[in-house]
């Protein structure tokens, strides 16, 4: 009989937040499954019809016509290797950000355990705009300017570059916590880098599965955020984000995906430091923010604050 049913777990995000390294970490575990696609985001647009975007190149795409699991039997399509009784995850990392996400899970899975790494704001807006622009998703050559078209609104519907309002965990934690309750779990990226194997054996304790020893190499930071400013090294990126778009399952193969992340590697340099006055700007903005959070997870996040 086949076994049709949705994920088990979701890591939502945050995106440029240590997620690739705790995927990797879970898919070593005997009694879990991810599928080649860490983040097929189906439930992105499942119940939100918003006229999402976003920027391929100089090309402005919507959202849908770039997601290859948005329709239902694709989506499940992707976890029908799972192994029998496996827990099955998903780790879309927006959807932490869209407040129609968790409803739209709770619908066909209620009782889904829900798993979010937080990562101080302002340094993980910057990584994630260094991220976008190394994709050709973002058109700002300065991160102050792409700011600037945040705060005005204009990136509202811009799928994954809305850096400053994706920072807001308080609100968005909110949402989650509302549909799901205590099945949701919220770790630190500062933690997840500091001991992995205790954020490891949170994560293992949450999903009712016994603990496990990491092994040296799962315990690294991985899917580092690289400058990429060369155009010939930037159209190589972009290049095989459309095949990943297309193929997802060939470029997922280790032929292929061992030699990209290195040439990758290469290609990237290690960015400047986010700026005084960015840092000061979003500092101030997140300010109530950080408070606000400190109350929802129970957590000191004076570290964020300095």
């Amino acid at each position: 009989m086949t076994d049709n049913r949705f994920p088990d777990f979701y890591i939502i995000g945050a995106a440029k937040a240590g997620t690739t390294s705790l995927v990797d970490m879970l898919r070593q575990r005997e009694g879990v499954f991810f599928p080649h696609e860490k983040e097929p985001h189906h439930f992105f647009l499942r119940e939100d019809e918003r006229d999402w975007t976003i920027l391929d190149g100089s090309k402005k795409r919507a959202l849908g016509d770039t997601l290859p699991y948005g329709d239902e039997a694709s989506y499940l399509k992707l976890y029908s290797g799972a192994p029998e009784g496996a827990l099955r995850g998903d780790a879309s990392t927006n959807y932490l950000v869209n407040a129609m996400v968790p409803g739209a899970i709770a619908k066909v899975r209620p009782d889904a355990k829900i798993i979010v790494v937080l990562r101080e704001p302002a340094g993980r807006a910057y990584s994630a705009w260094l991220h976008a622009r190394s994709r050709g998703e973002d058109g700002c050559a300065q991160f102050a300017d792409a700011l600037d078209e945040c705060v005005s609104g204009a990136r509202e519907t811009s799928f994954a570059t809305n850096y400053v309002t994706e920072g807001e965990y308080d609100r968005h934690l909110a949402n989650w916590k509302a549909v799901f309750g205590d099945q949701l779990l919220v770790l630190l990226f500062e933690d997840l880098i500091a001991d992995p194997q205790a954020a490891f054996d949170a994560v293992l304790d949450h999903l009712g599965l016994s603990r496990q020893a990491l092994a040296a190499q799962q315990a690294s930071h991985k899917n580092a955020s690289v400058e990429i400013s060369n155009p010939v090294a930037r159209a190589f990126r972009m290049t095989a984000k459309r095949l990943r778009r297309s193929a997802p399952g060939l470029f997922e193969l280790p032929l292929f995906r061992g030699p990209y992340e290195f040439l990758l590697a290469r290609l990237g340099k290690k960015p400047e430091k986010l700026g005084t006055a960015e840092r000061e700007r979003l500092k101030a903005h997140y300010a109530s923010h950080i408070e606000a959070t400190e109350g929802l997870i129970g957590r000191d996040l004076s570290g964020w604050k300095s």
